[in-house]
C-alpha cells in the first residue's frame, strides 16, 4: 500500500512538473527606446495592443500604433510596415499571440520583439508559452505587461 501511494505521488508530481509555463526574456542592453511604434497585427485580439501600450507607458516609453502586415513563412513571421511612418520612433515593436479553448479561452502563446529603427536589429524580446496545467488560465493583459516589464 505504501509503495502504491509513493508511485501515485511521484506520477502526480512528474505530471504537474511538465505543465509549467515557459517564459523567455531578452532585456534591452543599451539605448532603451523613448518612443516605440507598435506594428499592429490585425489577426491578434485587440486587447494585446492596449496591454502593450500600458506596459510601455509603465516604463516611461511613448507609443504609437502603425499599420503592418504579418506573413508566416518557414515558421517565422515576416513583417512589412505598410505606411512606413516611423517618424519620431526609436524602435518598432512586433507581436503575435494565440488563444486556445479549454473550458475557457486562454492565451496559449505570446511573443513580442523590438527592433531598432535604424539598424533593424532585434534589441529585446519576450515570449510566453503556457504549459498544460491549470496555470494556463492567466490574465493575458497582466502577462503582456509583465513581459514588457521584463525587457526593461
Amino acid at each position: 500500500m505504501k509503495i502504491l501511494k509513493i508511485t501515485i505521488t511521484a506520477a502526480i508530481v512528474t505530471t504537474l512538473a511538465g505543465c509549467a509555463a515557459k517564459q523567455d526574456i531578452t532585456r534591452f542592453e543599451i539605448n532603451k527606446p523613448k518612443t516605440v511604434c507598435i506594428a499592429e497585427h490585425k489577426e491578434v485580439r485587440e486587447g494585446v495592443i492596449d496591454a502593450m501600450k500600458k506596459g510601455f507607458s509603465k516604463n516611461d516609453v511613448n507609443t504609437r500604433v502603425i499599420s503592418a502586415n504579418y506573413v508566416l513563412k518557414h515558421q517565422d513571421y515576416q513583417t512589412d510596415l505598410l505606411n512606413g511612418d516611423t517618424k519620431d520612433c526609436n524602435a518598432v515593436a512586433y507581436y503575435v499571440a494565440n488563444w486556445r479553448w479549454d473550458l475557457a479561452l486562454y492565451m496559449a502563446y505570446a511573443n513580442i520583439w523590438i527592433k531598432d529603427i535604424e539598424t533593424n536589429e532585434k534589441i529585446a524580446q519576450a515570449s510566453y508559452r503556457t504549459g498544460g496545467g491549470l496555470d494556463k488560465f492567466i490574465n493575458a493583459e497582466e502577462k503582456i505587461i509583465e513581459l514588457i516589464d521584463g525587457m526593461f
